[in-house]
């Protein structure tokens, strides 16, 4: 994220530099992936190299907006593409598959909201009014006969987790106030909304690797809508996740005075991390995926980035017509 920072292949490191000078270097055994951010140069050595090794190089902008991803030839798994073209057009499977990611993502929110209570001592137990709401309104999905009807319910339920939100963060001393009041974007327009948009956006860049690793056509999704450059399968995969795997990040960051006022720059009406601030974050980001779960449905301990690829291979198991169900990723 160095401005200016040049990224080339030494021996079989990878190694940093600006202005002639040395920043850093890793052995590629070492590197998962590639994250460029603002005006960084990649050799093109380097991106064979990692192209090579099965390693892909994201792309966001300074606001953490994800951008793309440079990715070795696609998977030769042409006729799971085939599937998923005519599985995705049948209006069914489209439902069959929606209702399960948005059923795991209301599930894992209200984990996330009662873990956070409980926490912070505000926890009413089984009273609490919002989580019961968002309890209740889950048989409403399993009833939905439409997508639009679906959507309609996903939106009363991220209305109602984001009205609660600010009871996630804990009380800050003077000066150091991260206030939340409602979910803005494009840009963010305060630290906590830059944080999450940054959250969500790294989180797109690894459920959109995770469905190339597969051989999915990326772009082409069952629940968001299609929309030219728009990664909708991704957007898609990424639902059951955002909760506990990008919201958790910025709770962590924030509840234990991590990040600070310093950590972010405000120009007009829009917020980002800067620099120091987006340090913080790769790390608390990367140990958070680095963090293993069981897996609710076959027992396995794994990290949750290891989690992304098996939803996706589970998807791809529907897909094909070998599993009868796709099961969406719930904490407990």
């Amino acid at each position: 994220q160095e401005p200016g920072a040049y990224v080339s292949k030494r021996s079989e490191h990878l190694v940093i530099k600006k202005d002639g000078k040395e920043l850093t270097k890793a052995p590629l055994a070492a590197v998962r992936q590639l994250v460029v951010l603002v005006n960084v140069q990649v050799s093109t050595h380097a991106l064979a190299t990692l192209a090579c090794h099965d390693i892909p190089v994201s792309y966001l902008t300074g606001y953490g907006r994800f951008v793309g991803t440079f990715q070795p030839a696609p998977t030769k798994n042409v006729m799971l593409r085939e599937d998923q073209y005519r599985c995705f057009q049948e209006p069914a499977s489209q439902l069959q598959l929606a209702k399960a990611i948005v059923q795991a993502k209301i599930s894992n929110q209200r984990t996330l909201l009662m873990r956070s209570l409980r926490a912070s001592g505000e926890n009413q137990g089984s009273d609490e009014p919002a989580a019961q709401l968002m309890l209740d309104l889950i048989p409403r999905i399993d009833a939905a006969s439409s997508l639009d009807t679906l959507r309609g319910l996903e939106g009363q339920v991220a209305a109602l987790y984001f009205a609660e939100f600010h009871r996630f963060l804990k009380a800050q001393p003077p000066g150091r106030s991260f206030d939340f009041r409602h979910r803005n974007r494009r840009p963010p327009r305060d630290p906590v909304n830059a944080l999450l948009s940054f959250a969500y956006a790294l989180l797109v860049k690894d459920c959109f690797s995770a469905l190339c690793t597969v051989g999915f056509d990326p772009y082409c999704g069952f629940y968001h809508t299609g929309r030219y450059g728009r990664p909708s399968l991704a957007l898609d995969l990424m639902e059951e996740f955002r909760a506990i795997l990008a919201d958790s990040v910025v709770l962590y960051l924030i509840n234990n005075r991590v990040v600070t006022p310093q950590d972010f720059l405000i120009w007009r009406e829009a917020c980002q991390l800067n620099e120091a601030g987006r340090a913080k974050f790769f790390r608390c980001y990367e140990d958070r995926q680095a963090t293993e779960v069981r897996d609710p449905l076959y027992g396995y301990t794994m990290s949750y980035s290891r989690m992304l690829e098996v939803q996706a291979r589970m998807l791809a198991a529907f897909v094909r017509g070998d599993l009868p169900d796709y099961v969406g990723f719930q904490v407990r």
